[in-house]
């Protein structure tokens, strides 16, 4: 008694693998428990402790996205257990079409996707009523496998390592730029748009999708990661200390108050686009490589700490947006350069001197707690001018 799959077999360097897939239920039923990684060990083949957050939030999004996608797991049999069968005048070809035979009673090892077939496993034993939206979903559902046909168990090990070294995941910027289930994502993506806000520049032309911060030459102001987390940092301040907490926070705040969302930070980018050291980039009397190199405002703690700051004078002392970045432009963002020796930075050489700026060394950091303490400074400086 065989398990028969149909499937698609080529081969990379010596070893047969057979493309093929399963719908989850089955799956989870096929699939050895993965034993933890011991390289001085007898057994010479294992995976990473699981990542419990990391398998709970695939669940999670097993459970709440309909249209749901993921990539292919590897998984192992011994030429034992498994065998692959041609089509008939098909062999011989790189790429061959056929049936994958799996002896009953025999399991798959995993080599990568120990997560989310983990996740699977949860989802399933969390919604296993058979009329369950959830578990029926999932009964209709397939999940991509590349079975690698293999007797040395040294190789599995050897395949994992080189799967991630081989993966590069997408900066934050474009993964976020791409993900529009979020509202707002949704909302930034719109407002780097808007022929109004020059800053973004023409058709988003001055944002940096790519990577995370732009280049040293760069003609870009911003990435888009920083555009998103200052707007979300001014709509709703600090109190979200992890990134799905802020998320949420975010995406709830932009989904409720559209309207109210949309004109603060249309009032806030605005507001940037007419700072001096700005507005001269904008004007093209100065380039952004000569506005990092010579102010912070390049600088995630500064940028942060001025949208925290002005979430604060709005939320808390009822000042518009509008009033409180007009405020802030006279604020002196010029780098100050390192103190002369047996000297210290003082607040007249830098308002962030104490707070994002080390007073000893000119440094500046980007930690959480000094950019909150950097925008109880500028908050000051906004309520001077009311």
């Amino acid at each position: 008694m065989e398990l028969q799959l149909p499937g698609i077999a080529y081969k990379q360097g010596a070893r047969l693998m057979v493309t093929t897939a399963m719908d989850p239920v089955a799956l989870v039923k096929t699939v050895a428990q993965p034993d933890p990684w011991n390289p001085v060990g007898s057994q010479p083949h294992g995976n990473r402790p699981q990542d419990k957050a990391h398998r709970k939030g695939i669940a999670e999004y097993l459970e709440d996205e309909e249209q749901f996608v993921l990539g292919a797991v590897v998984l192992y049999a011994k030429s034992t257990e498994a065998r692959f069968e041609p089509e008939s005048g098909k062999e011989g070809r790189a790429v061959v079409p056929g049936t994958l035979y799996l002896n009953y009673g025999a399991q798959f090892d995993v080599g990568d996707g120990q997560h989310r077939i983990g996740a699977y496993s949860d989802v399933i034993q969390a919604h296993s009523e058979d009329e369950d939206p959830v578990m029926k979903r999932l009964r209709s559902s397939g999940q991509p496998l590349v079975v690698v046909i293999d007797d040395d168990p040294l190789h599995r090990a050897q395949d994992f390592t080189d799967l991630q070294r081989n993966a590069k995941p997408p900066s934050a910027s474009i993964g976020l730029s791409m993900d529009r289930r979020q509202p707002i994502n949704r909302l930034m993506i719109k407002l780097v748009q808007e022929p109004e806000l020059a800053i973004f520049g023409r058709g988003a032309d001055r944002v940096e999708f790519f990577k995370d911060s732009p280049g040293k030459l760069s003609a870009k102001l911003f990435s888009f990661k920083t555009i998103r987390y200052l707007s979300g940092t001014a709509l709703i301040g600090v109190s979200q200390r992890t990134t799905k907490g802020w998320d949420k926070a975010a995406n709830d705040y932009v989904e409720t108050y559209a309207d109210e969302a949309q004109t603060k930070l249309t009032d806030l980018w605005r507001g940037f686009a007419t700072w001096p050291d700005i507005a001269r980039v904008l004007a093209g009397k100065r380039t952004a490589a000569d506005m990092r190199d010579k102010t912070y405002l390049a600088s995630s703690g500064v940028l942060y700490a001025i949208a925290y700051a002005v979430h604060m004078a709005s939320t808390e002392h009822k000042i518009p947006v509008r009033d409180a970045m007009k405020r802030l432009s006279d604020v002196t963002y010029t780098r100050p350069g390192p103190p002369k020796p047996g000297e210290l930075l003082t607040p007249k050489d830098t308002p962030f001197a104490g707070s994002l700026v080390d007073p000893e060394s000119g440094k500046i950091g980007s930690g959480r707690p000094s950019w909150e303490a950097a925008a109880e400074v500028l908050l000051q400086h906004i309520k001077a001018g009311s």
